[in-house]
């Protein structure tokens, strides 16, 4: 996490248009299974808190 600078809310802006659709570098590529089940994994611990 970034601490010492603070980014212009028009820069972030900026940044996020640049990392949309086919521009973000993992667009397209699949996640392995083994991703996949650490993701539900962790979606389920955080909803399950939440409750």
């Amino acid at each position: 996490m970034r601490t010492s600078r603070k980014l212009s809310e028009e820069h972030k802006k900026k940044i996020s248009e640049s990392l949309k659709g086919n521009k973000n570098p993992n667009f397209g590529k699949p996640l392995s299974p083994t991703h996949r089940q650490k993701i539900s994994k962790s979606l389920i611990e955080f909803w399950a808190k939440l409750e």
